[in-house]
């Protein structure tokens, strides 16, 4: 009797190591399908946005957060205004659920692009839109903070027009994003309170820094238009004998426009040329946030 229970409990244990492992192996099978089937849903879910800029597809970003998935038409480091679309471009337009342009003659060569490839149901707005009636040959409204927080509406309204179900989201991220843009219209402006009043004077290859110098109380001087023109090497020199005049020991480029010439004639003017941003890119600037307290904190650097 003893020695038949042995043999019975062997049995037993010789099954349970057959079943164990076979067990497992399926549990792992069944959670690792789970795991993929949820990655793709999660990724299909989110809504298909596509920007002319990567400093809107930012703050796409920053109001749909994980609920989105952003491209930008212009990449990193391109100047908008000489900027040629592809058929990839067109391919995203198609794509997308919801197109966020600036407005203002700053992207509208893009126009044709989105008019021409975008689907029918596909919602496209301006973001800076509420803005325009200011009626300013400066497009580049965003870089006074307190205008970003109505370009962040205007895409939070976008993006619930385009994805209504998700729209308290889109309300609580916007909400957390114009406190962050505060706290930034802040801190740019003790930043620029360090640099003494008679040096408050930005002087710019290119003209997008208006709202920037009025929103602050700066003078703003620059060298081409809006439209990222060319300019002409008298009116420079003649820009430059000014600063001479006036003790302001730095100009600020952009890095995506050509400005040997600017170099050229500061450097015999015997000025600096500074960076400065008016586009989100690639490293110490990837968000707008960063690009706003860089710029503030190289005027600070080299204007003190």
């Amino acid at each position: 009797m003893i020695l038949q229970l042995i043999n019975q409990r062997q049995r037993w244990l010789n099954l349970h190591r057959l079943i164990l492992p076979v067990a497992m192996a399926l549990l792992l099978l069944a959670s690792a399908c789970g795991s993929s089937q949820s990655n793709t849903t999660t990724d299909a879910d989110r809504l298909t946005v596509v920007t002319t800029t990567t400093l809107l597809a930012d703050l796409v970003k920053n109001v749909g957060s994980d609920l989105v998935e952003v491209t930008a038409l212009v990449p990193p480091g391109a100047d908008v205004h000489s900027f040629q679309s592809t058929p990839a471009d067109n391919v995203a337009v198609g794509r997308a659920a919801l197109l966020v342009s600036n407005g203002g003659g700053l992207d509208q060569f893009l126009d044709q692009v989105i008019e021409g490839a975008s689907s029918d149901d596909a919602v496209h707005i301006l973001a800076a839109e509420s803005l325009l009636e200011l009626d300013d040959d400066d497009p580049h409204f965003w870089q006074n903070p307190v205008f970003t927080v109505q370009y962040a509406e205007g895409i939070r309204d976008g993006l619930i027009a385009a994805d209504p179900d998700n729209a308290a989201d889109y309300r609580s991220n916007f909400q957390e994003y114009k406190d962050r843009l505060t706290e930034l219209d802040f801190d740019i402006a003790n930043t620029l309170d360090t640099i003494q009043t008679d040096r408050r004077h930005l002087i710019t290859f290119h003209d997008a820094f208006s709202h920037f110098a009025e929103r602050y109380g700066w003078q703003v001087t620059s060298l081409v238009g809006s439209d990222a023109s060319q300019v002409s090497p008298g009116p420079m020199v003649e820009i430059l004998d000014r600063v001479r005049e006036q003790g302001i020991p730095a100009v600020f480029a952009e890095p995506q426009f050509s400005s040997g010439l600017l170099e050229k004639a500061a450097e015999e003017a015997g000025v600096e040329v500074g960076p400065i941003y008016s586009d989100v890119q690639d490293g110490d600037v990837a968000s707008y946030i960063d690009m706003m307290l860089f710029n503030a904190k190289s005027l600070a650097r080299l204007l003190r």
